[in-house]
């Protein structure tokens, strides 16, 4: 035989050795399907469980801030109501109409919403009664002792108001 022939032989017997050793891979890396779509269905499991706790935080996050932001106007309501009370005199300086403006824009700013006007009728949801008159079936707001406010669709003080039944 010549070397071209014996490199040949040793060609061949490598590959064939080399397949060998590939099947041999293959069947211990082989996992039956049954397993297969046991390790499938729990990492889709798995992924949607990660999903749902991302969506979760972040309407725990949510939730925080606005619950922080409606603590911070429940502790400006009494400067709010200073401020009305202020603006309900006589005679009113030029800089307590700023302040009540600037106060009234950073309410705005914060998403938050007076309630409570003269003539709507009397919703016990939004409005807290301390004084009813009249007699009849339709109950009207009166006067507005108090302000109420709504911080992004949710009441976060009730308006107290005098009724008259109609």
């Amino acid at each position: 035989m010549s070397k071209e022939e014996e490199s040949l032989i040793e060609e061949v017997d490598n590959t064939s050795g080399e397949s060998l050793d590939e099947k041999n891979v293959n069947e211990e890396t082989s996992v039956p399907l049954s397993q297969y779509e046991k390790i499938k269905d729990d990492y889709l499991r798995l992924a949607a469980e990660f999903d749902n706790f991302k969506k979760r935080t972040e309407k725990e996050k949510e939730s925080i801030s606005a619950a922080s932001v409606a603590y911070f106007v429940n502790s400006l309501f009494p400067l709010i109501d200073n401020f009305d009370m202020a603006m309900n005199q006589e005679e009113v300086s030029e800089e307590l109409e700023t302040f009540n403006n600037l106060l009234t824009s950073v309410l705005e700013g914060l998403q938050v919403e007076e309630i409570g006007t003269i003539g709507e009728n009397f919703d016990p949801s939004m409005h807290e009664a301390v004084e009813h008159s009249g007699e009849g079936e339709t109950q009207v707001v009166e006067t507005i002792l108090r302000k109420g406010y709504l911080f992004q669709g949710k009441l976060i003080r009730p308006a107290m108001v005098k009724v008259k039944s109609e």
